[in-house]
């Protein structure tokens, strides 16, 4: 089955493209950008660029306002639309497939690179529903004024610490590639923690979490400051792999509030472990060892009850 971004996707053309990249290119400075504006960047004659306007409103990737002036504006499908068309130039990836995961931030696709590897396509959709709660736990984002904006902040810098993680850890996903407001990243074909009941070693998973906060703040000076089971995906296998996703979040340790994001982080995974699957992991040992203070993490005198 086509995805509606995929069929929309594939009506467009290059002179389609050329609008909603000038849309793009004024999210800074327009809410609605006036049709002579438009007209001025595009280098169409005015009765193309208005039907060409008309097909775009239609298919919903750009919308128009018609009061005090004339006046369009990019939408999330439109934004979603050129980072395909940018992800595509570039050879990050060559086919999209379907939905995979939504959330109240970000839609997954499964796509593929052009040499036919897996991969998922997020697409961050920061707006009304989650924005309470991305002034609460996203800093860096409280001052853009624009939802898409905030995505594409969102999506680069997830892009920029998975890209430096994943030269120290095996227990995040690989990325592949960034446009815009989405980030290509392995495919995990695993279970969300969360959901996870059985766990036949949660000591080892634990303690993998663990070992990627201390080379996320060792290693790379970051703190991931929203960890918790829904952003924790677990490989089953002869040996259960956590991944830890969802980084756009992070704080640099020199930030004043980073150790109480790091202790917040650390305990909290403790907390879950202990509820769900009855461990027992004293914090403090756990914080000393994610700060570099002690080198190994010790799972002795640790247990499951």
């Amino acid at each position: 089955m086509v995805t509606t971004l995929a069929r929309v996707y594939k009506s467009l053309d290059s002179a389609d493209f050329r609008i909603l990249l000038v849309l793009d290119s004024l999210l800074g400075k327009f809410e609605f950008v006036p049709l002579e504006v438009i007209e001025r960047k595009c280098n169409l004659s005015p009765k193309e660029l208005l039907r060409k306007l008309d097909k775009l409103h239609k298919l919903k990737v750009i919308k128009r306002a018609t009061a005090p002036r004339i006046s369009y504006k990019l939408t999330y499908l439109g934004l979603d639309c050129i980072a395909l068309h940018l992800l595509v130039k570039k050879d990050v990836i060559a086919f999209l497939g379907n939905k995979a995961g939504m959330g109240k931030e970000s839609e997954i696709y499964l796509a593929k690179t052009p040499s036919g590897r897996l991969v998922a396509v997020k697409f961050y959709k920061i707006g009304r529903i989650s924005f309470q709660r991305v002034k609460r736990v996203r800093s860096y984002v409280v001052d853009e004024s624009n939802w898409l904006i905030r995505s594409k902040i969102a999506a680069e810098r997830e892009y920029n610490a998975l890209k430096e993680l994943m030269k120290y850890t095996p227990y995040v996903p690989g990325v592949w590639g960034w446009s815009k407001h989405s980030v290509v990243i392995d495919y995990i074909e695993g279970i969300e923690l969360y959901k996870y009941r059985d766990a036949f070693d949660p000591l080892g998973i634990l303690a993998k979490i663990l070992s990627v906060i201390r080379e996320a703040y060792l290693k790379l000076g970051i703190v991931h400051g929203d960890l918790s089971e829904y952003n924790i995906i677990v490989r089953v296998g002869d040996v259960e792999i956590p991944f830890i996703i969802d980084w756009p979040q992070y704080v640099y340790k020199e930030d004043l509030q980073s150790m109480f994001y790091l202790k917040r982080d650390v305990e909290y995974i403790i907390k879950f472990f202990k509820r769900r699957y009855r461990t027992t992991l004293d914090p403090e040992v756990a914080l000393r060892y994610v700060t570099g203070r002690i080198n190994e993490l010790s799972l002795e005198g640790s247990s499951r009850s």
